[in-house]
């Protein structure tokens, strides 16, 4: 049996945003306290960090993430991975590079954005994050990682190309805009489909509500959690609107699977 933690479940701005009054950010309810978007995959033997975001130090804080065995980076986008060389602390702590496992195009982005991370130690002193790179090849969709098998796929958000995963009956979709029909057939037979929605009002590179609920409706889980939640989304009122197949997530929701 393993768990699924969400350590933030906000947009890219978070929530409360800097300097708003809406009712969500003015919200004392702890459901509308969003961090950046991110997961945590605990199993027996594995735990497994998906996304390394700008609160990446202060959600380890907070959910007591003394040890990463692996990364997952959906994609090179600011609120997924602007708190990667805070994972450094991993490496001092347990002696040596994390796995990543992530797409190519992914990985030309983190290589030109983050050259330090391949220049040769000095003196042996990790001074940045080092990681074991695993680039996910095109022509699979499944690769193995302590005993968990990750099947994945990928689709755009807007010029950008994401990964999203499956792992035995729960799916992993964050800002997904444009995909193809196929992405149906990776998503048969869920109990649970994680995916990112924004707000109510259309948006030219995430789902809105009504587009999610369309989505959600194909794939037919049994249940769907939406995150990445801009602060349009207030949790109370939001949550009325759903229907019941349908609710939002929050930060240290727990999934089992």
């Amino acid at each position: 049996m393993g768990e699924i933690i969400f350590l933030g479940s906000g947009s890219s701005t978070g929530s409360p945003v800097i300097g708003c009054k809406c009712k969500t950010c003015r919200s004392n309810i702890r459901y509308n306290k969003r961090l950046r978007p991110s997961i945590l995959i605990k199993e027996k033997n594995a735990k497994i960090l998906v996304d390394s975001g700008p609160d990446i130090r202060l959600q380890a804080l907070k959910y007591n993430i003394n040890r990463l065995d692996a990364l997952i980076i959906t994609h090179n986008h600011y609120d997924h991975i602007a708190g990667i060389d805070d994972l450094r602390i991993y490496n001092r702590m347990q002696k040596k590079e994390l796995k990543c496992f992530l797409l190519k195009e992914t990985f030309l982005e983190i290589e030109d954005k983050y050259p330090y991370f391949f220049e040769p130690n000095k003196r042996g002193h990790t001074q940045s994050a080092r990681f074991d790179f695993q680039i996910l090849d095109d022509k699979k969709d499944s690769f193995e990682f302590k005993n968990i098998k990750f099947d994945y796929f990928s689709y755009f958000q807007d010029s950008k190309k994401v990964l999203g995963f499956r792992i035995n009956n729960i799916a992993y979709v964050t800002d997904i805009k444009r995909y193809k029909k196929d992405i149906f057939s990776k998503l048969k037979n869920l109990d649970v489909l994680i995916l990112s929605c924004l707000r109510y009002e259309r948006s030219e590179v995430h789902f809105n509500i009504k587009e999610a609920l369309e989505f959600s409706k194909i794939v037919n889980p049994k249940i769907t959690y939406l995150t990445h939640l801009g602060h349009e989304l207030e949790y109370s009122s939001t949550s009325n609107d759903l229907p019941p197949k349908v609710k939002l997530s929050y930060d240290g929701l727990k999934i089992k699977f």
